[in-house]
C-alpha cells in the first residue's frame, strides 16, 4: 500500500514520478544538448510505433529544463527539424517545449527511410549550435 498523510490508505501511487520533476533532473544532471531523431517513415505505421515514438520524444522534451537546448527531427524520405523556426538547438523553455510538444504530435508516418538523412539532420543542428557559441 501507498500511504499518503494524514492517513489515507491508497492502493497505487498515482501519477508522480520524481524523476520527471524539475528539481530531479536538474540535480541529476547538469545542462544537456538533446536532439531527437524521429522515424516518420511508413514502417511507423504498424504496431503502434509512431505513438509509441510520440509518447518517448515528449516524455523527454517534457523533462527538460531551461538549461538544456533541444532540437527535434524527424526523417522519413528527408530529413527537417520540427517546429524551431531556426536550424539550431533551442532553449527549453516553457514555451519552446509546449511547442516542440505539439509539433511531435501532429507527426504522421509516410514515405520511405533515410536514416542518414536523419543523422546527418541531427550532426548539422549540433554543429551550427556549437560554432554560434564561439
Amino acid at each position: 500500500f501507498f500511504r499518503r498523510l494524514p492517513a489515507t490508505a491508497q492502493e497505487k501511487c498515482g501519477n508522480y514520478d520524481p524523476r520527471l520533476r524539475p528539481w530531479f533532473v536538474a540535480a541529476s544532471s547538469g545542462p544537456k544538448d538533446v536532439v531527437l531523431v524521429l522515424d516518420v517513415s511508413g514502417s511507423m505505421s504498424s504496431h503502434g510505433r509512431m505513438d509509441l515514438a510520440k509518447e518517448a520524444a515528449i516524455t523527454v522534451v517534457e523533462t527538460l529544463t531551461i538549461s538544456d537546448r533541444v532540437a527535434v527531427i524527424a526523417f522519413s524520405d528527408y530529413a527537417y527539424q520540427v517546429h524551431s523556426g531556426t536550424d539550431l538547438l533551442v532553449r527549453a523553455t516553457n514555451e519552446n517545449k509546449r511547442l516542440l510538444i505539439d509539433s511531435i504530435q501532429q507527426l504522421t508516418e509516410g514515405g520511405a527511410t533515410n536514416f542518414h538523412a536523419g543523422f546527418q539532420q541531427a550532426f548539422d543542428a549540433l554543429e551550427r549550435t556549437i560554432k554560434q557559441e564561439y
